[in-house]
């Protein structure tokens, strides 16, 4: 069923739609039930983006690969004023012809949105999803700009309160809220594998998530070895990019090899989406123990705890990260202090040791995740688009 003639019309701008980084993950499934709601959406994307999610609608979206930076975390500032001088009457006339302006991206590519917008007269939502939300204020001409995007944007998304605690330390945006990250329970069904198998030996442990200090491998590793040296025929799936001479990597192989454990971890860098949903079904537990790393970043929830909910498993975290946003403790899960590797040992080797509990903490994940869906997010962001283009007076001077 299509849109009805007076559903708003939406520019988005983001830095990806690929299933690889959370970026993407967010954007394309919040577009795949926004798209039917909306009068058109028009994506604005980087020219070297990462590839696009296969669950994108086909209808009412126009994605254009137009901007010419394709990773805007890392923009510096000498290729932000670059994008701007090439791109910035394009992006104008492109969000006058919407009457929302939504950045899927925070900082910096959030700032360029709000710019835009208020150029153009419109409206801006900027998504922020932790990390690039809050660093930035700690460097001097990035913390004007920052500053003054949450003081000009019409409304700030974060999809979690751990996310939304850490911006307020640092920053009161000009009207907040948090819009829940989701999942879509039927994407982690049996059939969803279309007979991918896990290819890793069983029973095992999994871990999805790039290979950087900020995931946690340093903390969840130990931990796996700790529990495998009581139960040995266990194993660790690592799901994640990892590059060969990062030395934070070569630090991690360097543990598997000092304790011979070289035949049950596994790196096994990114996998199609077939396969993640056959290790997240087939595994034991999933665990992921993130952490601030040094260069201030930290992990604002993390999408894989609510998929691997759906997927049926427990799922073991860490407090002061995003995984308290996500798992309700001793219900479809655990959580130990920052750092406990003795304590995830433990939690680990109790799952491995007690299926029925491993199946009871699963299936109460499955059905939060029921609850938690793309398509709720995507109704409250609509309803946020009907909101901001109301009458002027409705909402205030803007």
């Amino acid at each position: 069923m299509s849109a009805p003639s007076s559903a708003p019309r939406v520019l988005v701008l983001t830095h990806s739609l690929s299933p690889v980084d959370g970026v993407g993950v967010y954007g394309a499934n919040i577009l795949r039930y926004l798209a039917p709601l909306c009068g058109g959406i028009e994506v604005l994307l980087g020219r070297k983006h990462r590839g696009l999610a296969p669950e994108l609608p086909r209808e009412g979206l126009t994605v254009l690969p137009v901007l010419p930076s394709d990773h805007f975390p890392f923009l510096s500032l000498p290729k932000l004023a670059w994008l701007l001088l090439t791109s910035l009457p394009m992006l104008v006339r492109a969000a006058r012809r919407a009457d929302v302006v939504h950045s899927f991206s925070d900082y910096p590519l959030g700032w360029v949105a709000t710019l835009v917008g208020w150029l153009a007269g419109r409206p801006v939502l900027v998504s922020c999803h932790g990390t690039y939300a809050v660093t930035p204020t700690r460097m001097p001409v990035h913390r004007r700009l920052i500053h003054w995007m949450y003081a000009r944007a019409d409304r700030v998304l974060l999809g979690a309160h751990y996310a939304m605690g850490k911006l307020n330390e640092v920053a009161s945006p000009r009207a907040a809220e948090v819009v829940p990250y989701g999942c879509v329970p039927s994407d982690y069904d049996a059939r969803a594998a279309r007979g991918e198998r896990p290819g890793v030996p069983t029973p095992y442990l999994l871990t999805v998530g790039e290979v950087k200090q900020r995931k946690g491998h340093h903390t969840s590793l130990p931990a796996f070895l700790e529990a495998w040296r009581q139960r040995p025929d266990m194993h660790y799936a690592i799901v994640g990019r990892f590059v060969d001479d990062d030395p934070y990597y070569l630090a991690l192989q360097a543990q598997v090899q000092a304790a011979g454990a070289q035949q049950h971890v596994h790196f096994l860098g990114n996998v199609s989406q077939e396969r993640k949903v056959a290790l997240m079904r087939g595994c034991q537990a999933f665990m992921l123990t993130p952490n601030t790393s040094d260069e201030g970043g930290f992990e604002a929830f993390g999408l894989v705890y609510l998929e691997a909910g759906a997927a049926g498993r427990p799922i073991l975290g860490v407090r002061q990260s995003g995984a308290e946003d996500a798992v309700l403790e001793g219900r479809n899960g655990s959580l130990c202090d920052a750092g406990d590797v003795a304590g995830l040992a433990q939690a680990v080797g109790r799952l491995f040791s007690e299926p029925g509990l491993a199946d009871e903490q699963g299936a109460a994940g499955r059905a939060i995740a029921e609850e938690r869906t793309w398509e709720a997010a995507a109704r409250r962001v609509f309803a946020l688009y009907q909101e901001l283009r109301a009458p002027p007076g409705v909402l205030g001077e803007r």
